[in-house]
């Protein structure tokens, strides 16, 4: 037991002795002196110019902004002059340099609403990187390609695709791939219309397509970067007439499995991806990205 913590004890030890016997009250009272040196020595101890700085820090890594500056402050206040004090004001000037930015960010956020989104044709998170080299409506989505052979889907009558060529690079032999969605403005609002499914781009030739044997450039396990043919039957009612943004989730949910049936053996199948219905601008400061509007 520290000296500190023994304080406590000795005075309640006093009080049930007894303070009529005047000694007992003298011994007393140095106690409760010494428990009040003890407690200003302590509080003064917390608030050295160390112990701010590394509060401070702590709370700039959670994000406290107004936290951190707070402890930067007190040691300007409490130790002024000296070189911690100068540093201090260094660092409060910087955080409130970072507050006003972000205060003017969430006006012009405020004022131009997803016009302020750029469009991103790269996009990189955790150990994956996404090269898009085209995005386009159109009928017919092609994939699959062997030879002088590729697969087909053909929109149907009042409809269209959704399109994408991508390739895919990946640090991990075995990532799960993210969901490109296509959202429509209506009414201000960006509202879910569909996920874009991935199919492979190209296959070595026709024995490997239908599994006769593995083709490398379509397993991260051997290849680095994939391409893939993504595509997504919209109606033309929703198309046509309305904003429509192309946008990536930054977060895997599409899954490489073996067919039960059906040719090529390999596919990549959406797991639960939970896009969110309607995205608001903030929803692009960390998850989702967009890659394309028109």
């Amino acid at each position: 037991m520290n000296k500190i913590s023994k304080l406590p004890f000795l005075l309640i030890s006093f009080l049930i002795i007894g303070c009529s016997n005047p000694e007992l009250q003298k011994e007393l009272d140095s106690v409760k002196q010494e428990l009040v040196n003890c407690s200003k020595e302590l509080a003064d101890i917390k608030n050295t110019p160390e112990q701010r700085l590394i509060r401070a820090k702590k709370l700039l890594a959670e994000n406290d902004l107004q936290g951190a500056k707070n402890e930067f402050q007190g040691i300007v206040d409490d130790f002024n002059g000296t070189g911690d004090a100068k540093n201090a004001m260094k660092e409060v000037a910087k955080i409130d340099k970072i507050i006003e930015d972000k205060k003017k960010e969430a006006e012009r956020k405020k004022t131009l609403g997803y016009k302020i989104l750029t469009p991103s044709s790269t996009v990189k998170y955790g150990e994956i990187t996404l090269k898009f080299e085209k995005i386009w409506k159109g009928k017919r989505w092609t994939f699959d390609t062997y030879g002088d052979r590729y697969m087909l889907r053909d929109a149907e009558r009042g409809k269209n695709h959704v399109l994408a060529r991508v390739s895919i690079s990946s640090e991990s032999n075995d990532p799960q791939l993210p969901p490109v969605l296509v959202y429509q403005m209506d009414n201000g609002e960006l509202n879910l219309l569909g996920t874009l499914q991935y199919e492979f781009r190209r296959w070595k030739d026709y024995g490997s397509y239908l599994g006769n044997y593995a083709d490398y450039g379509n397993d991260f396990s051997h290849s680095k970067t994939i391409p893939f043919n993504l595509g997504l039957q919209v109606s033309n009612d929703e198309l046509e007439g309305k904003s429509i943004y192309i946008v990536l989730k930054k977060r895997g949910c599409f899954y490489r499995q073996r067919k039960a049936i059906g040719n090529p053996e390999i596919e990549y199948r959406k797991l639960s991806c939970t896009p969110k219905q309607v995205l608001k601008i903030e929803d692009f400061d960390n998850d989702y990205v967009l890659l394309k509007r028109y």
